[in-house]
């Protein structure tokens, strides 16, 4: 009895003390973080601050600037035109935010709300086509392939449906 009182007293001390000192180095195995810190799948956007967000999108927006070749004039078009359609698409974010906490599905917040999204990307769409040069849309499209190519394929690991090339 009093080596089975003992046995249970190590267990329950183990388990802690072995979870506490292997999380991070698994972490780490999975190269996400250092070992201090564990990273959510989607990375650590969530816990950005206003100012690291607009920095990242400051970033993104000059490499889009580089990779169409944009003129300055081109690129501020391109920005005021993001500007114009940002209230909009927060309005459906916030629409979309409320159906979820009132126990609508994403299915049934996509239904109610996909058509509305859809028009409004096709509108700021049609407005950035027309401030390119043909070449430059054409760019455009190639790396927004590219992209849900990545996208795709980042999923489809995700699922465990992986193919070797």
């Amino acid at each position: 009895m009093k080596l089975r009182s003992i046995a249970m007293l190590a267990a329950v001390i183990a388990i802690p003390v072995t979870t506490t000192i292997l999380m991070p180095n698994m972490a780490e195995a999975r190269g996400r973080g250092n070992g201090t810190e564990v990273v959510a799948q989607r990375g650590d956007r969530g816990n950005l601050t206003t100012e690291e967000r607009e920095a990242k999108r400051a970033e993104r927006a000059e490499k889009i600037k580089e990779a169409l070749g944009l003129s300055d004039t081109q690129a501020e078009e391109m920005k005021a035109i993001r500007a114009k359609y940002k209230p909009q698409m927060q309005a459906l974010r916030e629409e979309a935010k409320a159906l979820k906490e009132g126990g609508a599905s994403r299915e049934e917040v996509k239904e109610a709300l996909g058509d509305r999204k859809q028009a409004l990307r096709e509108q700021m769409k049609s407005e950035i086509e027309g401030i390119l040069t043909p070449e430059q849309a054409q760019k455009l499209e190639e790396m927004k392939g590219n992209r849900r190519g990545r996208r795709s394929q980042r999923q489809g690991r995700r699922q465990g449906n992986t193919t070797v090339s």
